[in-house]
């Protein structure tokens, strides 16, 4: 009879602390309507711009509500960061591809929002057009002038275009890479290969900043710095 009653309790208390856990957890949060005004795709960051992805949202979609944790500091409230993704206009930065668009990522370091969460109630957010972006990623273009397609390498990795996700790069054509994670210091590329199925290239290292188009030509024999160009937000 002890050992029933012994398990009982157990049983018990373990259903009870699930059961408060369960209703604790939900006075943990808030929910947010985010509204997309903009007219660009946004990514929304949790805290930082370099934070968790909270939601993507498209340019002039139906409002997004999510459950969101409540203010840890409510003098200021907690940060929503968003970042808009900003469609590369080919003529104007000479690609020549087969994809559909080139983005890069932009912030406006002014549109960072701040709501004071409160446990259990509702808020509406909306996002902004942007006034000015600093872009987040850089993109290398390789443009292959020889006769055969060409291959991005790095020792054994095997890059895949942004846009198209294609691989191959064909005669006549231009592959474009977008570079991302890059600090404000820039970044050092060395080794990167331009590859056929015979025959590579190494192209010429160089440091990559955030906002900037690095072009390279193949020409069946070398890999040629062929200049750079920066983004400029319109």
């Amino acid at each position: 009879m002890k050992k029933f009653y012994l398990s009982f309790l157990i049983i018990f208390f373990i259903i009870f602390t699930s059961c408060k856990d369960e209703d604790e957890s939900g006075t943990d949060t808030g929910k947010i309507t985010f509204y997309n005004i903009s007219s660009y795709k946004v990514v929304v960051h949790q805290d930082y711009f370099s934070g968790p992805v909270l939601l993507e949202m498209p340019a002039g979609g139906s409002p997004r509500q999510v459950d969101v944790r409540v203010s840890d500091n409510h003098s200021g409230g907690s940060t929503f960061s968003i970042e808009y993704l900003y469609r590369l206009n080919e003529a104007e930065y000479g690609f020549n591809y087969d994809s559909s668009e080139i983005i890069a990522s932009g912030i406006d370091p002014d549109v960072q929002i701040n709501v004071v969460v409160d446990a259990g109630k509702s808020y509406n957010v909306q996002i902004p057009q942007p006034k000015e972006l600093e872009f987040k990623s850089a993109f290398i273009q390789i443009t292959n002038i020889s006769d055969l397609p060409v291959e991005l390498k790095y020792y054994g990795t095997i890059y895949k275009q942004t846009g198209n996700n294609a691989v191959p790069v064909a005669p006549g054509k231009t592959g474009v890479y977008k570079l991302s994670g890059i600090p404000d210091s820039g970044m050092l590329y060395q080794n990167l290969t331009v590859a056929t199925s015979f025959e590579g290239a190494v192209i010429p290292e160089f440091t990559a900043q955030n906002g900037w188009i690095y072009y390279f030509t193949y020409n069946g024999v070398n890999a040629v710095n062929s200049g750079k160009q920066s983004l400029v937000f319109k």
